[in-house]
């Protein structure tokens, strides 16, 4: 996350054949397609329930736990990892109490990979452990379990909030909603999602040379915060930016970044979201009603997403 260049290339690379479209093709699809339809089917029919603690996070955790190559971390520890991780980073006002935690769930999640490390030396897979402690241009182990732990603490936070915010999205605009089941605009809906509000709000950047945006000096050495919410509700790209709307002409969203640095679960979110979860859950659920929406209660600066969903399980 911090580094550039050739450093930054050769981390990325020894772990990103995990991620590419023909390993979730050949290998995950199939076990992706198995956890959705057990998650989905836990759901009870006819009942209100919590969408967001009941399937968005624990789906997305247990989702990332294997392509991570640690199956065998609970669901709860995976999403207790994630937002103590969270908290640590944000730790901007240096409280102790965050940094404590932080500090706890670090040496767990070092334990807990020492155990599966030489598993991973002698059964080699898919799995991004598995893939960084095989590599042929191997990386340090601090840089192996540091890049796992950022795949936890933005992992599941990306696809968990992108999918409670389109199912919210459809479900507070039915007549769309009945469109987009019609068309099995699914992917469409997922990016429009994304766009609509961004699972990653902003992210900060060193500013390597002096640059000059709009009339705007942006001096070399100074660091700077890119809004991808912002990009992603810029009038001169997008039409009432404001409103989801799963059958835009255009989509331009900035919500997986660009460049060296786009995001490597780019692939994965949208077959897991877009292709996988939404027609499974509203093939069961074809009448699924929000109780209300003034109900759903938003929060987040950095990663931002309901943090509830009551929904009818019709």
């Amino acid at each position: 996350m911090r580094k550039d260049g050739p450093e930054h290339m050769r981390e990325r690379m020894a772990m990103m054949p995990a991620y590419m479209p023909k390993t979730l093709m050949n290998h995950w699809q199939p076990l992706y397609e198995d956890i959705a339809a057990e998650y989905v089917g836990r759901l009870p029919r006819g009942e209100t329930v919590d969408l967001y603690s009941a399937l968005c996070g624990p789906v997305a955790a247990r989702i990332l736990a294997h392509i991570l190559g640690i199956p065998d971390a609970t669901d709860e520890q995976m999403q207790r990892w994630s937002q103590v991780l969270i908290d640590g980073a944000g730790n901007f006002g240096f409280l102790p109490e965050p940094f404590i935690a932080s500090d706890a769930a670090n040496a767990e999640m070092n334990a807990h990979f020492d155990a599966l490390w030489d598993g991973h030396v002698a059964e080699p897979g898919p799995s991004a452990f598995s893939m960084m402690v095989n590599n042929k241009n191997p990386i340090p182990k601090s840089q192996i379990y540091a890049n796992i732990k950022i795949a936890i603490g933005g992992g599941i936070n990306e696809p968990r909030d992108a999918l409670a915010t389109i199912l919210f999205g459809l479900l507070n605009d039915l007549e769309q909603f009945e469109e987009v089941k019609r068309q099995e605009a699914w992917s469409a809906a997922f990016e429009e999602g994304v766009r609509w509000v961004a699972p990653i709000q902003v992210s900060s950047r060193l500013v390597l040379e002096d640059v000059v945006i709009r009339d705007c000096l942006i001096p070399k050495g100074d660091t700077v915060m890119t809004i991808q919410a912002s990009s992603n509700h810029d009038e001169e790209l997008f039409e009432n930016p404001e409103k989801f709307d799963s059958f835009r002409a255009d989509n331009p969203h900035q919500s997986f970044g660009s460049g060296p640095h786009h995001c490597a679960g780019a692939h994965v979110a949208r077959r897991t979201v877009g292709q996988i979860m939404l027609p499974l859950l509203f093939d069961r659920f074809p009448n699924m009603r929000l109780t209300d929406p003034a109900d759903v209660i938003w929060r987040g600066f950095g990663f931002r997403g309901p943090i509830n969903l009551p929904v009818t399980l019709n």
